[in-house]
């Protein structure tokens, strides 16, 4: 090979590295570390290639080079996990609630709407649309015609309703 084509891949890789590495990077969507890797596979393999002096647009031939030589990386790790490995992967406790958990958790959930139901329909609103719909107050407030501070007594004494129903049904 005659130094004309090498020369000129040997001028854009030192000129124009840091350009030619994100191009690389943008063309494979991923992170510098292997555009830059990849990049300077592709100058190894076309610094020992004969007919670059043949090539028109050196700049366009070291990019595709280097992507496909990346391509090529990406190819080699890529692999099937081992039939033991599926076996770890799959081998992770059930942390899922038992039937037990289960039925503890809809006696709480059915004495919580007991509770609910007995609170007055005003207070059972302003409950619900605050702390389940997230409502804020003064909308509350301008629902049922009071004021912030009322809707603020209401949600109070909602919660030790159902706090105190909560705690006498467990005695």
């Amino acid at each position: 090979m005659s130094g004309k084509g090498l020369a000129q891949l040997r001028h854009l890789f030192t000129q124009r590295y840091d350009t030619l590495r994100l191009r690389v990077a943008r063309r494979l969507g991923s992170a510098g570390d292997m555009a830059g890797d990849a990049l300077h596979e592709a100058y190894v393999r076309l610094a020992e290639k004969a007919d670059l002096d043949e090539v028109r647009h050196p700049q366009s031939y070291l990019l595709n080079t280097a992507v496909h030589v990346a391509i090529d990386q990406l190819r080699g790790e890529s692999r099937v996990l081992s039939e033991a490995e599926v076996a770890d992967f799959l081998d992770v406790p059930d942390e899922a609630a038992g039937p037990a958990e289960m039925a503890e958790a809809r006696g709480e959930m059915d004495r919580m709407f007991a509770a609910l139901a007995e609170l007055p329909p005003r207070q059972r609103d302003i409950f619900l649309s605050a702390r389940v719909h997230g409502v804020p107050r003064a909308e509350l407030a301008k629902r049922w015609g009071i004021s912030l501070r009322q809707v603020g007594r209401e949600l109070q004494a909602a919660h030790e309703f159902c706090l105190q129903a909560l705690k006498a049904r467990d005695e």
